[in-house]
């Protein structure tokens, strides 16, 4: 599948881990699950670019606000949208994974809503490129 969009998980919760990936392997995506962010920042040193980040907040050694601000320091990586899955339901962290993400999804979550929020982002993602690729062709 040439076209099989790429996500990659990031949560030191291995329910979590086993759950979105079967889930998002079920509708066809083609899933890179890391219990921490070394691991991930390895595949992505490996030229594998995900169409999307799915990034828990609170993991031990590296967590995901470190993670993001790595990403958002190499040009390859800054424009993979980051969707924040978090147990941290605080004003401060909602509001930062607002700010910093393309959206926040609140643990424990629901499937189908978790399905639905995936898919809408990816669908505007390739929209989003889809338009900037018009965009190139004219100029």
């Amino acid at each position: 599948m040439a076209n099989q969009k790429k996500v990659m998980i990031v949560d030191d919760d291995p329910d979590v881990l086993k759950s979105v990936k079967q889930i998002l392997e079920k509708n066809g995506y083609k899933v890179f699950s890391f219990d921490n962010g070394y691991d991930c920042f390895k595949l992505l040193k490996e030229g594998i670019k995900p169409s999307l980040i799915i990034l828990d907040i609170m993991m031990p050694i590296i967590n995901g606000w470190q993670i993001h601000k790595k990403l958002g320091e190499h040009p390859d990586w800054r424009r993979i949208p980051i969707v924040f899955l978090t147990g941290r339901n605080t004003e401060a962290a909602l509001d930062m994974c607002k700010k910093y993400g393309v959206e926040h999804i609140k643990k424990p979550f629901d499937i189908k809503d978790l399905k639905q929020r995936l898919e809408n982002i990816l669908i505007e993602r390739e929209k989003y490129s889809k338009e900037m690729c018009k965009c190139h062709l004219l100029t």
